[in-house]
């Protein structure tokens, strides 16, 4: 009897340890340069294209929250696409008060956040990977 519950455990570990982690990423961007905002939809597509379920948030701070702006049509319909995707769009408040941008004004996409530093934080606290926009 010992041996069976011996291998009911061995079992049980392995179905746990061969079960994949749910991949989450977290993309920083803060700059008002379009190819690296660009960048950072593509770099969605392709890890997406890899991995359909993975979970991905994108927070957007300093000048790339004009990026988000109802009026910007730069991104909308990368925008779009991500948001129909499950991207989470995040925009920092702290950078809207700076900018003295109005929350309204940012596309419906986007979700406004607190604070971006502690939005990243949050994230990676939480175990979600950490990618610094680049192109």
């Amino acid at each position: 009897m010992k041996y069976f519950f011996f291998f009911a455990l061995c079992f049980l570990s392995i179905q746990t340890f061969s079960q994949e982690k749910k991949l989450s990423v977290v993309w920083d961007i803060s700059s008002a340069d379009t190819a690296e905002q660009g960048g950072v939809f593509r770099q969605i597509n392709n890890a997406l294209a890899q991995v359909p379920d993975m979970q991905i948030e994108v927070v957007f701070h300093g000048p790339a929250v004009y990026a988000m702006m109802k009026d910007s049509t730069q991104f909308s319909s990368r925008i779009k696409m991500a948001k129909e995707k499950r991207v989470v769009l995040a925009v920092c408040n702290n950078s809207l008060k700076r900018l003295k941008i109005d929350p309204s004004q940012i596309a419906a996409e986007g979700i406004v956040v607190p604070s971006a530093v502690v939005e990243l934080i949050r994230k990676q606290s939480e175990g979600w990977s950490y990618i610094k926009a680049s192109h």
